[in-house]
């Protein structure tokens, strides 16, 4: 059986290990059948961009001809007219996960490194170059040469690439915009951008060495002149039909792949992973997917792996008005607002426009396109959008609850005391404490994730402390249930969840609870892990108040 190899971006690595693929090669032929001159895939994280990139990688690049030819054996591109173009082009990859850095020094010092690199990797080419350009490449090379020369480096490479092979070459640009966020949020935005530019206006605009550029971000950041200089690429969205099922896998193939490893593609996986509505093209989280066929849990596996730090930040500013808004979502309705694929780091600046901080939640993959709808008076229509499934609606769940909690935390200097009533099972405090700060919630819908996220946000104060918190939701049941566990396993604890309709329903639901962690023995996972000492809470919430038994 294949194995199967999340967090894997090199494709060479994932063949050859004989792990699991989801054959997206057939994409090189579209790409080489539309002749763009560049291509950009705004995708959110996660979704396989990395990997598209080294597959394109080792499918064209001529210096690796020979040794990467098996890598393609029964893929879909090599039954395809275009696998004649196998291996036929010098390939310059740039990679700029890495510039996610706190300056801007390190960001342009690691930019120079990865320069280095690819310099060092091409070495053959200076038999071919005259004194001056011997000087010129060994300089840049060994971290030697100047500002400018380093933004025009990789313009100058695809130069002496095409008069080595007498053939262009294609760039490949991974995350491009990774370090523009960083300097937005850390306050060196406009000299990032400007280097950003300089590399990328030189090498894909008027460079007549150049084949095809493909690059891969979240944001299309237009605006900032990045792309104004490059003939405007052809930019391959959310909402664009052309490969709209290249990054994530489509519905045949996770069922496929589940099947294979012995699972079925039930309702409850489909609510959890599914609904991203790829242009008419309904798409699964690819990360998610491999993550549940390898562990066999369905949990939440996207959590935390999507850069939120930005969002959280403009979720946090937002005005009591527009927090309606976010409420909707949550309950699982769609809401309008002008989409624009256009939108830049700098709109982020107007905070009181709530349209740019969902047109980021949709780039960044928390919303999905629902549907248009024409309004049969006034002829205008307007687009929609959802949250796509159960998994990200946990986890802007939590997002939200930590943000409110962060701002509430302040005002109750009692937390330690509600920490140490948890391990000492002093139920009244619990209670007391948490009825306090549920009256000065904002985000009250009285849904069942509101609840859970608030509390996995409180019980986070746990995690400084070296303990380890599980949770878990049983699909369909309305019930929750999280496990709290010391490292060194001398204490653990129980909370069952319940949502009440009424205030007179709560003492009910107490009991049920109480009877159910007995019946599902849910503390023999912590006797499992030897730990010393466990308490068992029933928590059961109405509206603003809760009880704790």
């Amino acid at each position: 059986m294949k194995e199967i190899a999340t967090g894997t971006d090199d494709f060479k690595k994932l063949i050859e290990n004989d792990c699991y693929y989801v054959d997206k090669t057939i994409a090189i032929a579209e790409i080489l059948q539309r002749k763009k001159e560049v291509v950009l895939f705004p995708r959110p994280r996660r979704f396989g961009k990395s990997l598209f990139i080294s597959m394109l990688e080792n499918f064209f690049d001529i210096d690796k001809k020979e040794e990467n030819i098996h890598l393609f054996d029964g893929l879909a591109i090599q039954k395809n007219e275009y696998y004649k173009e196998f291996g036929e082009y010098p390939v310059i990859h740039l990679d700029f996960k890495d510039l996610k850095q706190d300056t801007y020094e390190s960001v342009y010092n690691q930019f120079v490194f990865k320069i280095q690199e690819v310099y060092t990797q091409k070495e053959y080419l200076m038999g071919i170059l005259n004194e001056g350009e011997l000087e010129r490449y060994t300089n840049i090379r060994d971290g030697k040469a100047n500002a400018d020369e380093y933004k025009n480096s990789i313009y100058q490479l695809s130069k002496w690439l095409e008069r080595y092979y007498h053939k262009k070459t294609i760039i490949l640009v991974d995350e491009y915009d990774i370090p523009i966020q960083e300097g937005y949020i850390k306050g060196f935005y406009e000299e990032v951008i400007e280097l950003i530019r300089s590399v990328l206006s030189s090498a894909l605009k008027g460079n007549d060495s150049l084949k095809f550029g493909v690059m891969t971000g979240v944001l299309r950041v237009s605006k900032e002149s990045i792309f104004s200089d490059l003939n405007n690429p052809d930019v391959c969205d959310l909402m664009t039909k052309e490969y709209n099922d290249t990054f994530g896998f489509t519905g045949s193939e996770t069922k496929e792949l589940l099947e294979y490893y012995g699972l079925e593609l039930t309702d409850e996986v489909k609510n959890m992973y599914d609904g991203y509505n790829f242009s008419e093209t309904s798409i699964y989280n690819p990360w998610s997917i491999l993550n549940y066929a390898s562990k066999k849990v369905l949990e939440p596996y996207w959590m935390n792996t999507s850069g939120n730090v930005l969002i959280k930040k403009l979720l946090s500013d937002i005005n009591e008005r527009d927090k309606s808004m976010i409420e909707q979502l949550l309950k699982g309705e769609s809401v309008s607002f002008f989409y624009d694929n256009r939108v830049t780091y700098q709109d982020f600046d107007e905070t009181n426009d709530l349209s740019k901080v969902l047109n980021l939640l949709f780039a960044s993959g928390y919303l999905t396109y629902d549907q248009d709808y024409t309004n049969p008076i006034t002829n205008v229509t307007k687009k929609y959008f959802r949250i796509p499934n159960q998994e990200v609606k946990m986890e802007m769940t939590r997002m939200i609850e930590s943000i409110t909690f962060k701002k509430e935390i302040g005002i109750y200097p009692e937390y330690d005391e509600f920490m140490e009533s948890i391990i000492l099972g002093k139920k009244e405090v619990m209670e007391n404490y948490l009825n306090d700060l549920l009256q000065s919630i904002s985000y009250h819908d009285e849904l069942e994730n509101f609840y859970h996220g608030y509390m996995l946000g409180l019980f986070s104060g746990f995690l400084k402390q070296n303990y380890i918190i599980k949770s878990n939701r049983e699909a369909g049941l309305g019930r929750y249930d999280v496990l709290i566990e010391k490292e060194d396993r001398s204490f653990g604890c129980i909370f069952e969840f319940k949502i009440a309709e009424s205030e007179n329903e709560m003492e009910k639901l107490a009991s049920i609870a109480k009877e159910q962690m007995k019946e599902k023995e849910y503390y023999k996972e912590l006797e499992l892990d030897k730990v010393q000492n466990i308490k068992e809470y029933a928590v059961v919430f109405c509206g603003k108040k809760c009880i704790v038994r």
